[in-house]
């Protein structure tokens, strides 16, 4: 061992391995060789199977074993290992093999190379890869990378935000305990998004096939993602959708005004009265997003990011007003139905647009 003078803490949260602990333990004492210094601390949060004990016979003296009686959770078990370490670096990794150490030291190089924050093991990156998955499985992590994606803007430029194995300066971590609200398996998401880290870097590895033990996946675990990425951008999709939906029925109520007050507005004159509720609408919307869906993210002048929204969601503004003018000419449908029938062609294209054009950036 020896090589770079870092400093580095290993943390492996456990549940029932007691049969991969040794192994693993045994694979890092032959695969991690460029660290100055490291120690290995597992948090076990009492495995029936004792990992923890199983652990206190193989480790040395300088590492720590964390027995949590009381708690549960992969995300807080992480964070308690970060705290109960006390190196520069905390590599963070799985118990059941499919992190393979030999990878950390390409994680410490990239490090101090670039003196990053974080340098994440990818399995998207090019080189990196999986073993053994279905289609299935692989297209639901697909799927929920697209999601982080799409709601997370700190995510964006990463290949593999849901990565369980990464490395990271654990004073990011510390200093920003009070922000952190851990919960699910997806700890990584939480400190990209909480602890605004300036340099991320990341290296591919190979995801290996679990040796011993079940994976924890399920519906349980989908659901607490979903839950977890909705609670880091602050529900801003079901707040953005809540206000749309209050934006739609000003929208359908000036049209079925028109319609019984002012018919030409409503039938040859439609196109203006469209226009008309859709310009009402999107003030109302801009108003209230400003105040509560993107309260946060308020950079510059309130004009300027009116007239920011409306330049940004044109194309949404066009698709709802193409949609419900096609719609009414072509088929003489109800008018009110036709507005409606635009407005759910336009609220996907003007919540991404929102999100990436005008309020991108978190104030704080």
């Amino acid at each position: 061992m020896g090589g770079h003078n870092i400093q580095l803490s290993i943390v492996i949260p456990t549940y029932n391995e007691k049969e991969n602990i040794v192994l693993l333990i045994d694979e890092i004492r032959r695969e991690v060789s460029i660290a100055d210094s490291y120690d290995i601390v597992i948090v076990d949060d009492n495995s029936p199977d004792e990992t923890w004990l199983k652990a206190l016979d193989i480790i040395d003296n300088s590492d720590v074993v964390v027995r949590r009686v009381n708690l549960k959770g992969l995300s807080t078990a992480i964070i308690d290992g970060i705290i109960f370490s006390n190196r520069e670096y905390v590599v963070i990794m799985d118990a059941d093999l499919q992190h393979p150490p030999r990878y950390i030291n390409a994680m410490i190089e990239r490090a101090i190379e670039e003196n990053a924050d974080i340098v994440i093991a990818s399995r998207y990156k090019k080189g990196g890869g999986i073993e053994g998955w279905s289609t299935l499985r692989l297209m639901i992590s697909k799927g929920a990378t697209l999601i982080a994606k799409l709601l997370l803007p700190s995510v964006r430029r990463i290949s593999d935000p849901m990565s369980g194995f990464f490395m990271v300066k654990r004073n990011i971590v510390t200093k920003n305990l009070d922000r952190l609200n851990p919960m699910g398996f997806k700890v990584l998401l939480e400190i990209l998004e909480r602890c605004n880290p300036s340099i991320v870097a990341e290296v591919p590895y190979i995801f290996r096939s679990r040796r011993y033990g079940e994976s924890k996946l399920g519906i349980k675990t989908i659901s607490a993602y979903i839950l977890h990425v909705l609670n880091l951008c602050g529900w801003r999709p079901i707040k953005f959708g809540i206000v749309g939906g209050l934006g739609a029925i000003l929208n359908l109520s000036i049209v079925a005004f028109f319609k019984y007050y002012f018919p030409m507005l409503a039938s040859e004159w439609f196109l203006i009265g469209s226009s008309i509720a859709i310009e009402v609408s999107t003030i109302f919307n801009f108003i209230v997003h400003e105040s509560w869906t993107f309260r946060d993210r308020r950079i510059g002048k309130p004009y300027k990011r009116l007239l920011l929204f409306h330049f940004t969601i044109l194309p949404g503004l066009l698709a709802q007003l193409a949609t419900a003018n096609i719609v009414f000419y072509g088929t003489s449908i109800n008018p009110v139905i036709s507005q409606l029938l635009g407005i759910i062609v336009g609220f996907p294209v003007n919540y991404l647009l929102s999100e990436l054009g005008i309020w991108k950036k978190r104030v704080g």
